[in-house]
């Protein structure tokens, strides 16, 4: 393993149980409960490759799903640092985790990676949309496009806590394609967009950015994320 003049100045620990000399121990490592079997984006059974049930699809509805492990430690108390510390280099290593199961899913070959937008006056305050850091490095390792195409046109309260229906009505009609952006329905234009975020709890959030995408001419839309809550 290779390591930078940084890493003697500010040594890393595991996230586990503060082991020097990386954020997951061997020991920890091995408490990161993967998904065995990929599931569908809307009911959450195992579904072949992660692509949704013909059942469960709908115009407008993502069309598979791309999780590495279960939103448990050591993976949660790392996306909460990533999220909520301002420890940006954590989110190289979750992208490593998403890198190591890949192939369990029936992704498209050629994709455009988007991250899932805060508001700006949430990102302001944070400094940064950890969603966007997961999608760049996510771009980076697979040479794949990257595009912050979707904006949040208003702020909305935490999903936590909330039920499934009011999750859905949180977010609805939360998210558009940027203004700023000379022609965004150009840009999305039959492409196969992959919407990145740290975790997929009820799939609210990534359900209302996809039918943006998709009546703008998406082909198709997949989510992923780090972890399933």
């Amino acid at each position: 393993m290779a390591f930078s003049l940084l890493d003697f100045i500010f040594p890393k620990k595991c996230i586990g149980c503060g082991k020097l000399g990386d954020y997951f121990c061997s020991s920890c490592k091995e408490k990161i409960e993967y998904i065995e079997n990929p599931v569908c984006p809307i009911c959450q059974r195992q579904a072949i490759g992660g692509k949704i049930h013909p059942k469960c699809q709908t115009r407008y509805t993502l069309d598979g799903l791309v999780v590495a492990c279960r939103y448990r430690d050591p993976v949660k108390i790392a996306i909460q640092k990533v999220k909520y510390r301002w420890v940006y280099d954590i989110a190289k290593v979750l992208v490593d985790l998403l890198a190591t199961q890949i192939y369990k899913f029936s992704i498209p070959q050629k994709v455009i990676v988007v991250p899932v937008p805060l508001h700006n006056k949430r990102k302001n305050w944070r400094g940064f949309n950890q969603a966007e850091i997961l999608a760049k490095d996510l771009s980076k390792k697979f040479k794949v496009e990257y595009s912050d195409v979707l904006f949040r046109n208003r702020e909305t309260k935490t999903q936590v806590g909330l039920t499934r229906d009011e999750r859905k009505d949180n977010v609805r009609g939360a998210f558009s394609l940027r203004s700023d952006l000379r022609d965004p329905s150009a840009i999305v234009q039959s492409e196969n967009i992959v919407l990145v975020d740290d975790v997929y709890t009820s799939g609210a959030t990534m359900a209302e950015c996809a039918k943006v995408l998709k009546k703008s001419g998406v082909k198709s839309v997949w989510g992923m994320a780090v972890a399933l809550g």
